[in-house]
Order: C-alpha cells, then structure tokens, then sequence
C-alpha cells in the first residue's frame, strides 16, 4: 500500500484526532520512474525542494496523545493526495501540480512526454484513490465512535519561496491554515500562545492556506475539523542537503508541547 494507518496502542486511548502526514516521503517505486523524465541528479534536486522532509518524526508524538497516524509513503512527485482529483478544480493543476504532477517546482516538464491521460488514470486508480477512500474511512470511523474529528494537516516549507510560489507572501516560523468552515478556532488561539511563548513567530494561511479535508466532507460537515500546521524548515534542517540542523531537537520538542495541547483541548 502507497499509506500507513499507525493507530494509538489501545483503544482505550483513542481520540478523535487524526494527524495527517501527506508530504514526508521521498520513495518513488520503480514502476513510475519512468514517467519521470528527470536524470537522477535532477529528481534529487527536486525531492529536495518539494518534500516536507522528517514531518513524519517531529508529529509522531501525536500518537501518543491518542492521535491517529496517516502517513503517505510515496512522494509527491508520483501522487499528491490532497489535490482535488479534477483538474478543472484543482487551482494548481493550472502550474502543472494537481493530484498527478506533470511540471517540477520551478515550471519545467517533469513527466515524460509518453504520459497520457490513460497513465493519469492508472495513477488515480491505483494509488489515488485508494488512499483518498482509506483516509476517508479513517475519518468516518472517528465520526462514529466521538460524533467528532480533528484533522491535522502536517507539513513543512521552504524558507525562501520557489518559483511557483507567491513571493510577496509572509514566511514565518510557524504558519496555521484553515477553512472557515472547518477551522477549530479556539484551539489555534491556544496553539498561537504556546508558539508566542516559545519565541516563534506565526502567521494564518500565509505562505499556504487551507487544510485538508475528504471531499465528502468538504463544506459539508462541521463536525469535521482541520487545522495545516507548516513549519519553517530553517528551524530543524539543512535545507541544501535535506539533513538534520542543530536545532532539530529543539524544534521537535517546541512541536511536542503543540501537540500535547491539541491532545489536551480537544475530545
């Protein structure tokens, strides 16, 4: 399976939490290497870029607090789960990075030129949809036995903005995104005091906003909540070679006492 579903010890712990990690993986399985027309010092290039690097560590802790893991282990470049399916609605599809990306980060070609729409759907088909309905389950699950859930849409960004990116966009420590209509409001007013306290600076849905829910539930059900928290990757790894930074360890803790106040506040 292209996802992982790592579920609290015991029942008993559960809560109505799932953190979802969407953008943490870098494997990109034989079988679909060759659509990439990148060589292989190009595709490292642009790995580098695009993945959220060690966002599955530093919200691993989440667990522990009676969190549920969803954990995509194929890299974006091959599938990016939380496009919208359709182009024609998906905003990025029009830089070339809806759910299946034919363009890299800085607007050059990224699939080969033999890709076809009938490969598009095999991607869909295969890894696409699958886990879109997996994650959908999990969520429903949660709906049934709390009457709730809280989303946690994990990710991480650049310090300076790549080419696709708005460069006139603020690029703090910490950024919250939200829907509206999905946001859980007074938890990120307790989320922004831990961060204040802790020296970091934060800003809403500012350089990305949004935050992932099921199309099923999209503008439908309040009863789902999600809150995207970014993180400045300055503050933990060395972005020219994708490693550890000194400040690692400090910054995985700052995201423990983040994440012990999501568990704290809500189910």
């Amino acid at each position: 399976m292209n996802y992982e579903v790592v579920y609290p010890r015991s029942s008993i712990e559960r809560k109505p939490l799932l953190v979802h990690v969407p953008h943490s993986a870098t494997y990109i399985p034989e079988s679909y290497r060759d659509q990439i027309c990148l060589d292989d010092t190009e595709l490292s290039t642009e790995l580098l870029a695009m993945t959220d690097r060690f966002t599955d560590q530093l919200f691993t802790p989440a667990r522990s607090c009676g969190a549920t893991l969803f954990l995509n282990k194929v890299s974006r470049l091959v599938m990016d789960p939380e496009r919208f399916p359709d182009d024609q609605t998906e905003a990025m599809a029009a830089k070339g990075m809806g759910a299946v990306y034919i363009s890299t980060s800085d607007g050059r070609r990224l699939r080969a030129a033999s890709f076809s729409s009938r490969d598009r759907h095999s991607v869909m088909h295969d890894l696409y949809w699958p886990y879109s309905n997996a994650l959908q389950d999990v969520v429903a699950a949660q709906l049934d036995q709390f009457e709730m859930c809280l989303l946690i849409d994990a990710h991480s960004f650049p310090s300076q903005a790549l080419a696709y990116e708005d460069k006139n966009l603020a690029r703090p420590d910490i950024c919250f995104g939200y829907d509206a209509f999905h946001a859980p409001k007074e938890l990120i007013g307790i989320l922004e005091i831990v961060c204040k306290q802790e020296g970091l600076t934060i800003a809403h849905n500012q350089p990305f906003s949004g935050s992932y829910v099921p199309t099923c539930y999209y503008h439908q059900e309040r009863r789902v909540k999600s809150l995207m928290i970014e993180v400045n990757r300055s503050l933990y790894m060395d972005e020219t070679i994708g490693t550890y930074s000194a400040n690692y360890d400090q910054l995985a803790q700052v995201l423990k006492k983040l994440i012990e106040q999501i568990g704290l506040n809500w189910g």
